[in-house]
């Protein structure tokens, strides 16, 4: 028996061919960011290097340009960079002497028009006068914790007195040589509400203006506190293109309760910033008609009664002249946990992230089969149109070919392509299956075979009971389904071949915790792309909401969910 679930929205919602990677050099960035400290009226001496490199075959002609006049970029010639060949330097010549105190940033983006994952774009922070604040400012309920940043060339050190409350710890960014300061104030419980001070000093920085005392305060609180879900916001919008609308959601991270009374937009110049109230926070659209390329900045203020006043969004439009579709190296991933850096399986349900995919608004399917042109935008997988879900200007998704594959191991390229207007190629591993669940937070999606969620705080799961798990990256079944056509209903299911088992519990080898087999392991019928495991939940499984959760398909492994347990 199948058991269907109720879950109705899943997923939000003449052209160049490449056969493989063959005869293509690929642009592989080691760092995508660098923050520099800068002395007001100052340059830094000497450029700063960050390596580039070709993964793939032939010659990379790399071209450098920059977002903005203080950073000059300059591509060096091929040569061997700690022990590896194909190293092409980049010198980032910094120009900020003309610059007033304050934190500017640039994008310098690396092209060539026949490497695979180019474009790629390196952000570089430049704060001039350092970025060390003179004070901090906490507010908190009792019992909570929170944290703020800054950022440094160099290690520093911070040394905290009379506040007992305050810690910090200083690490090396990802991807970056900067360093990272982390101030985490906490409030214990048994702590009154009232005002508590403290001090942070701040030494060793080659910076001076670094070297300063912060003067932090914590306010504890039983009074709401008004927290936005995003601390900046930033839209990226080609020319003569349709507006952008993003939420942002305002909670209580203190007591009592929060009351959202209002929203203004606030733009430098222009009123192509506008914002609403919505329930759960406010809604803020980007319009760039009658705007020409250039950067834009403006505000949102949310009102509120929250004790920490009103709070300030920053918000930036960059507005690009036309050009092709840009997909981000790297950005395409599963539409179940959108982590990156993991295969695709064939018939994957998959999203694609970049630029100028689209001028117009959003628009979803409607009909089945998928089509694999939609509002003139199709996504080639190693060459073919694959069926498309959705498109918009930054993201589509699609379902992998069924039948994709490639040379080289399962290595091939994703395309975008917009009205006959080819974009960028970027690389992508497929394999015949990539079992991922579908996630809600860190759990993974199952329901009752009444369709009820299950597996979550609110409805544990217990042994005996039998639950309807969704995922993606299942792989071919049997009888085989086209793509982009529905899977079939009872007789005719579309199962997974082999055994599927699910194992519960965090032991290792998996052989040593609680394991079921699936009585069923297939397509969903009536949905597209969308694979469905019924399974019993064992005996012996550990109770409470740390038991991991992992789907064995065929023998090939999942990525771990959380699952609560009664």
């Amino acid at each position: 028996m199948i058991l269907k679930s109720n879950l109705s929205v899943l997923f939000f919602a003449p052209l160049l061919f490449v056969s493989g990677l063959s005869a293509a050099p690929q642009l592989n960035l080691i760092q995508t960011s660098l923050t520099v400290s800068v002395p007001v009226g100052t340059n830094p001496s000497g450029p700063y290097t960050l390596d580039t490199f070709n993964i793939g075959s032939g010659s990379l002609s790399l071209t450098a340009t920059s977002s903005v006049p203080w950073l000059v970029p300059t591509v060096g010639t091929s040569q061997v960079c700690g022990l590896r060949g194909g190293c092409y330097p980049v010198a980032i010549a910094f120009e900020t002497a003309s610059l007033a105190a304050g934190t500017y940033n640039g994008t310098i983006t690396l092209s060539d028009p026949n490497a695979v994952d180019s474009p790629q774009n390196i952000y570089i922070t430049a704060q001039v006068g350092g970025d060390v604040p003179s004070s901090l400012t906490f507010y908190l309920a009792p019992g909570g914790s929170t944290s703020a940043t800054f950022t440094s060339n160099g290690a520093i050190k911070a040394t905290v007195s009379g506040a007992s409350w305050l810690t910090t710890s200083t690490s090396t960014n990802a991807g970056s040589s900067d360093y990272v300061t982390t101030v985490t104030a906490t409030a214990g419980s048994s702590m009154a509400a009232t005002d508590y001070n403290g001090t942070i000093t701040i030494s060793g920085s080659s910076l001076a203006a670094d070297n300063k005392q912060i003067s932090v305060t914590l306010n504890v609180t039983t009074q709401p506190i008004a927290q936005a879900s995003s601390s900046a916001l930033y839209f990226n919008i080609a020319q003569g293109a349709q507006s952008q609308t993003t939420n942002v959601a305002v909670t209580d991270a203190g007591q009592g309760t929060l009351t959202v009374s209002g929203v203004t937009a606030t733009a430098t110049s222009g009123t192509w910033l506008t914002a609403t109230t919505v329930s759960g926070g406010v809604s803020v659209t980007a319009n760039p008609t009658g705007l020409s390329p250039n950067t834009y900045t403006g505000t949102v203020t949310v009102a509120s009664n929250g004790v920490n006043g009103s709070l300030v969004i920053p918000v930036q439009l960059v507005v690009e002249a036309q050009g092709p579709p840009i997909a981000n190296a790297g950005g395409v991933v599963n539409n179940g946990t959108f982590a990156g850096g993991e295969p695709l399986a064939q018939g994957d349900i998959a999203a694609i992230f970049g630029s100028q995919f689209d001028f117009d608004a959003p628009e979803g399917a409607t009909t089945l089969p998928l089509l694999t042109t939609m509002d003139g935008i199709q996504v080639l997988v190693n060459g073919v149109a694959a069926p498309v879900y959705y498109v918009s200007a930054n993201q589509i998704n699609f379902e992998v070919p069924i039948d994709a594959s490639a040379a080289n191991g399962g290595a091939g390229t994703v395309q975008v392509v917009r009205n006959g207007t080819p974009g960028n190629l970027i690389y992508v591993d497929i394999n015949a299956r990539v079992p991922r669940f579908i996630l809600y937070g860190n759990y993974g999606i199952m329901t009752t075979p009444a369709g009820a969620l299950t597996g979550i705080p609110s409805n544990p799961v217990k042994p005996g009971d039998t639950v309807v798990i969704y995922a993606l990256g299942l792989g071919p079944t049997t009888p085989p389904v086209n793509s982009g056509t529905a899977s079939p209903s009872a007789p005719n299911l579309a199962s997974v071949p082999g055994t599927t088992q699910v194992c519960f519990g965090v032991e290792t080898p998996f052989e040593q915790s609680p394991c079921a087999t699936a009585s069923f392991s297939g397509l969903t019928p009536n949905y597209i792309g969308l694979y469905q495991i019924n399974v019993t939940i064992p005996s012996g499984i550990a109770t409470g909401n740390s038991t991991l959760s992992l789907l064995l398909v065929d023998n090939v492994e999942s990525t771990p969910v959380q699952l609560a347990v009664q």
